[in-house]
């Protein structure tokens, strides 16, 4: 490509903007409000995952040891969970800790306790599992190993309710990806749409180019830029509306997070492509007929 053909390509992107800029304005609103849409689902998914994720870490299997354990016992117990390949951290809590804790979490109501007239909690140790093997079938193959030592009374984990917290997750993110394809079909169909009805408001402009020999590709590229700039300008529209519900629900809703950086770029140069390739579409069916 020539620097003139180059020049004019870019001198009539920029053109056709300012000449049409309040057609241009409207379609950058709808497409705009569009991606907000997909935008603010992608972020009400990023919280949700990331408050199962954090509620998954924590997450913990007790081992609860015999009355009377001796301390080789126990350190023989500490060094098999420690010998497991996905657990992360075994941590010692005495009875007396136990206790304390215990009594710490009642709060007000932990005068209830002095009619103890001992403390009937046992020692017990806390494994923690390391990130991607906390899981149910690996929390119950760990449990039942555990059982089997000398020393061990009980071992728990929470098991039904971690396992009904892993359906629900199953669930939850099964029904996410549903919703998410239905939003993002949506949001194609509206901005391929608003693109297409663009370019026929420029059909006479088009066709004149056409009648003094200029080839397709040279039409289309202009009108391809200006997707592009459309998609772009749209997706930072969107992208500050969102960012302004979400201080909004911060005041309300606190721990909330914001997408990534990165994530940001990754979806400005997204839908800076999803608009060229709107144009693209649209120019190449406006061109055949």
């Amino acid at each position: 490509m020539k620097f003139n053909q180059f020049r004019y390509i870019i001198d009539e992107s920029v053109g056709m903007l300012r000449r049409r800029m309040a057609a241009n304005l409207i379609a950058v609103v709808i497409m705009g409000l569009s991606l907000l849409i997909l935008a603010a689902f992608l972020l009400v998914t990023l919280n949700i995952s990331g408050v199962i994720e954090k509620t998954s870490k924590e997450t913990r299997v007790f081992i609860y040891l015999e009355d009377g354990t001796g301390e080789e016992v126990s350190r023989e117990i500490y060094s098999r969970g420690m010998g497991i390949e996905e657990v992360e951290e075994v941590v010692f809590i005495s009875r007396d800790e136990a206790l304390a804790n215990f009594r710490q979490a009642l709060g007000e109501e932990s005068d209830l306790l002095d009619a103890l007239e001992g403390n009937p909690l046992p020692d017990a140790y806390r494994l923690k599992l390391k990130p991607g093997y906390i899981r149910s079938k690996v929390m119950e193959r760990i449990a039942a190993q555990a059982a089997e030592w000398p020393g061990v009374e009980e071992v728990r984990y929470g098991r039904k309710w971690f396992e009904r917290g892993e359906k629900l997750v199953r669930g939850f993110y099964i029904v996410d990806l549903a919703l998410g394809l239905i939003v993002f079909l949506s949001v194609i169909f509206v901005i391929s749409n608003t693109v297409r009805l663009t370019i026929l408001n420029r059909r006479r402009a088009i066709d004149i180019m056409k009648l003094v020999g200029a080839t397709n590709a040279y039409i289309q590229v202009p009108f391809i830029i200006e997707g592009a700039l459309q998609g772009m300008v749209s997706s930072l529209l969107a992208g500050v509306l969102l960012f302004t519900l979400f201080q909004v629900a911060g005041r309300y809703i606190p721990g909330l997070v914001f997408i990534r950086t990165d994530a940001v770029s990754g979806f400005v140069v997204f839908c800076a492509a999803l608009g060229a390739l709107g144009s693209f579409s649209a120019m190449r069916r406006h061109l055949k007929l």
